[in-house]
């Protein structure tokens, strides 16, 4: 039998949802909101009916706001973490083929992540249309529904991007906030939208929103940037879906560099959709990249044979040994360098 998370009477409860970009929504909702709000959200991976449940134990009583990443690995999870916790907003983050191997249809993982909003009924529901999954499922004129360009009457304007962050104006009527994060990538602006939205609902200033905003910051192995013998390195190395390396790939053409280098094992988990989505990524990858590393494994050549088929002229490295590669890097770059390195490859995959 479920018995509901404990959780102060007044406490806003949000959820979020999706294949990938829920715990970087989760860090920038907190980030924003605990400028004028006393926050609590699930730490790391703490996204499971067990997991959740342990954390409701640590809640003291006085929170304001409790924001909970939901897991999904079959269908009627996200339901009964909705039944656990009760939430009164929801975030649907995207869907892609992530955990394909699990679901089985891509159509079970989109029906499961919609649980949200069954759970939800009329409460709030922001949907990431930036993803053609959720666009698909929503109504093209819901208030609710974000991406870079705003959302809920929020419009977006002069956004800039680089190694150093993102930069934009977000205007409501007579409400104006001049935003910065050092997160990188126009693909974060649409949750800092969210959180704007949110935030304001609660009854924050532009003042404490624009803080909340510039205290959000790269996390650990996502996107993150790094320096090294006068190159940059983007550590983007815990992403694991298509969509992640999309905005990767997006970001790496963005910013001027010497040489543009491309470092991935490929993806894992997409189950008959393998071949499929790593030929796609190889013509990505052809469009931006002047160098290109690939760890070598069962999906190499599918994201040479993607490569080839969009005309790539760069230069193409195999790896047999990932451990020297990375132990090593110093070696493969040059200053002026940018090196994008994209997922990781588990031991248990071949």
């Amino acid at each position: 039998m479920l018995v509901s998370v404990y959780s102060p009477k007044t406490a806003l409860k949000i959820a979020i949802a999706g294949s990938y970009g829920k715990t970087s929504a989760k860090e920038i909702l907190a980030t924003v909101l605990a400028e004028g709000k006393n926050v609590a959200f699930t730490p790391g991976n703490m996204n499971t009916m067990i997991g959740i449940s342990r954390f409701a134990q640590t809640l003291k009583g006085d929170e304001e706001v409790i924001i909970f990443e939901l897991g999904e690995g079959k269908v009627g999870d996200v339901k009964e973490l909705c039944e656990l916790i009760k939430p009164d907003i929801g975030i649907i983050t995207g869907i892609n083929e992530a955990h394909l191997s699990s679901f089985g249809s891509i159509d079970q993982t989109v029906a499961t992540i919609f649980e949200l909003r069954d759970s939800l009924g009329d409460k709030p529901l922001y949907k990431n249309i930036e993803n053609g999954l959720v666009r698909a499922e929503v109504k093209s004129d819901d208030k609710l529904n974000y991406n870079r360009a705003g959302v809920h009457n929020w419009k977006v304007s002069y956004i800039k991007t680089d190694i150093n962050g993102t930069d934009f104006k977000i205007k409501k009527g007579d409400k104006e906030i001049s935003a910065h994060t050092s997160l990188l990538g126009e693909h974060n602006i649409g949750i800092i939208t969210v959180a704007v939205d949110i935030a304001e609902s609660l009854g924050l200033r532009p003042s404490q929103i624009e803080a909340g905003i510039k205290r959000t910051k790269p996390f650990e192995h996502r996107l993150e940037p790094k320096h090294l013998n006068g190159a940059w390195i983007i550590d983007d190395t815990y992403n694991g879906n298509s969509d992640g390396i999309e905005v990767g790939l997006e970001l790496l053409k963005q910013i001027d560099a010497k040489r543009k280098v491309y470092v991935t094992p490929g993806l894992v988990e997409q189950g008959d959709k393998t071949r499929e989505v790593h030929e796609k990524i190889g013509r990505q990858i052809a469009n931006v990249a002047d160098v290109v590393y690939l760890m070598n494994n069962s999906v190499t050549d599918y994201i040479k044979t993607g490569l080839t088929a969009a005309g790539f002229k760069g230069e193409v490295n195999i790896i047999d040994n990932p451990l020297e590669f990375y132990t090593h890097l110093d070696q493969y770059i040059i200053g002026g360098d940018i090196i994008l390195m994209q997922n990781d490859w588990p031991d248990n995959y071949a």
